[in-house]
């Protein structure tokens, strides 16, 4: 992908159609994938702290216009969050960055907009960085779709927001498609939920159920499809199976894409090593975490049969690049064995080789997209759903889930109508989830280490035992231990294997402490009279 903004903004012009269909009611959009710079990010929600965007990894792009006459928006997509935002013309954000290439609202310029009662809206993330402004209406449309009298989030406040060098990345607004009554304010401050893009679009006809497929297509690919309302059967496997979205642990209510996961083997050179079975655990599906995260002692497993490393300077362990070619998958298994499994190739785990990364043996070192923290559940990012096709369906609280086809041209679109995903064989009933007969702490400690050392003659299979390397670079920095071997609490401490640049502590059930930002709409009131 090319890590120019303007370059990535030129594609977007031309790679996402959105395509609203007479019949079947379903809105049909490509989104382009482009590699952001943003510092890691996580998402406060109730009592879950989702990492929105990962340092230079993917944002899922789109097109949308606010107001009227339109004015252009590039957003993220966003399955872990539930509003809308853009930022302001007048924001500190837009004052002190180039807005223009991915938008900023001037509601002076929309004979639309609604103030309405000025009602606050506040996101606050895990890295301290802080949106602020009002919940406002206006005029939102996707390509020819327009949702008139939409609610969305007007920023005109900031703090401790990263640094994008003024290429655009730190400024466009997020789409978060997730359940209404994890809205921010409704989180934050107990109001009452609004209804969001998805719901508007079919309260207005656009589409019949609150539902959406998602496919983000092979790792290579510059663009995936987000299809509103629909499922398209050429972009998977059968069987479709269902699973029932849960609540998370210590909650009665369904507020974000949780499934349960039951078992994770390795599939390796005709043997299956098996890493978890019969256990059941709490997994995110969200298109807004760029990687993988394990609990610990989990984590551990797969990353000691990848021969995983830790080098402090490194945000993500570290493999050999020999991995490419390894003849191996993880396989994912959800609600027991009548659940749906969704197998990942290793391959596309490794991400290139950083330049002048080697083992001491002289092979080269690539990062995987895998990471361990102190949690008991799993956050399934890209590096997980690039692998499967997934339908959120908001009304019956169902996910559905099949082994992606990748690189697929054609396309057949089923409407999502009634109480069933089209194309879906069988709904797996849900478990009772229990927590993991090991804890991380009991599994891990600072004095562990690992027992092997690279082959730099890698046969291309896996090995079931741990593997530990040194390293030379521009750092001169030596690694050895377990992956994932830092202590660490569940109110948001990092693990072994995370740095500024990568989170390790991507979702946690604890609530981060709240951050002190009495004054965030202070002297702005006057920008909206």
């Amino acid at each position: 992908m090319p890590r120019s903004v303007h370059l990535a903004l030129a594609a977007i012009a031309t790679l996402l159609p959105w395509t609203a269909l007479a019949s079947p009611r379903v809105l049909s959009m490509d989104f382009v994938k482009a590699r952001s710079p943003r510092s890691p990010l996580q998402r406060r929600a109730g009592t879950v702290n989702t990492r929105l965007l990962n340092n230079d990894d993917l944002q899922y792009l789109a097109n949308i216009t606010v107001g009227t006459p339109p004015q252009q928006f590039v957003v993220q997509i966003d399955t872990g969050s539930s509003d809308l935002w853009v930022p302001s013309i007048q924001s500190d954000v837009c004052q002190q960055e180039d807005c223009s290439q991915t938008g900023q609202f001037n509601y002076e310029k929309s004979s639309t907009f609604d103030l309405g009662d000025r009602e606050r809206f506040k996101i606050v993330y895990g890295d301290s960085s802080t949106y602020a402004g009002y919940l406002v209406t206006d005029t939102v449309a996707v390509g020819d779709t327009k949702l008139d009298n939409a609610t969305f989030g007007l920023v005109l406040e900031s703090q401790n927001t990263p640094q994008g060098g003024g290429d655009g990345f730190t400024t466009n607004g997020v789409w978060g498609i997730s359940f209404e009554n994890s809205e921010s304010e409704v989180v934050e401050q107990g109001a009452s939920q609004y209804t969001g893009i998805v719901g508007l679009m079919k309260k207005q006809g656009v589409i019949s159920r609150m539902a959406y497929s998602l496919w983000l297509n092979d790792p290579d690919a510059t663009a995936g499809s987000i299809l509103f309302g629909g499922v398209d059967t050429d972009k998977f496997t059968a069987p479709l199976i269902g699973l029932p979205i849960v609540p998370q642990s210590g909650s009665s209510q369904v507020s974000a894409m949780n499934v349960e996961f039951t078992s994770l083997t390795i599939n390796t050179g005709g043997k299956t090593i098996v890493l978890q079975d019969n256990v059941v655990r709490s997994a995110i599906l969200d298109s807004g975490t760029t990687i993988t995260v394990l609990p610990n002692d989990l984590a551990t497993k797969v990353l000691d049969s990848f021969g995983a490393v830790i080098d402090p300077a490194i945000p993500e362990p570290l493999v050999a690049c020999s991995l490419n070619n390894a003849d191996a998958h993880l396989v994912y298994q959800f609600g027991g064995t009548s659940g749906p499994k969704i197998t990942i190739p290793v391959a596309d785990l490794i991400d290139p080789h950083i330049e002048g990364l080697r083992f001491k043996d002289g092979s080269d070192a690539c990062t995987l997209g895998i990471v361990g923290a102190d949690i008991d559940f799993l956050l399934l990012g890209d590096t997980f759903l690039r692998s499967a096709y997934v339908v959120y369906d908001l009304e019956s609280k169902q996910i559905a889930l099949a082994q992606a086809k990748l690189n697929v041209t054609t396309s057949n679109v089923q409407e999502i109508t009634g109480d069933s995903i089209p194309g879906v064989q069988t709904v797996a009933p849900s478990l009772a989830l229990e927590k993991p007969t090991h804890t991380a702490s009991a599994i891990l400690g600072p004095q562990q280490t690992a027992v092997q050392t690279l082959n730099p003659n890698f046969d291309g299979h896996l090995t079931e035992n741990a593997g530990t390397a040194s390293f030379t670079g521009g750092a001169q920095s030596t690694a050895s231990g377990r992956a994932g071997s830092g202590s660490g609490s569940g109110s948001g401490n990092q693990s072994a294997a995370s740095s500024q640049k990568a989170p390790s502590m991507a979702v946690t059930y604890a609530v981060c402490g709240a951050i002190s930002f009495t004054s965030i709409l202070f002297g702005s009131l006057f920008l909206l009279r």
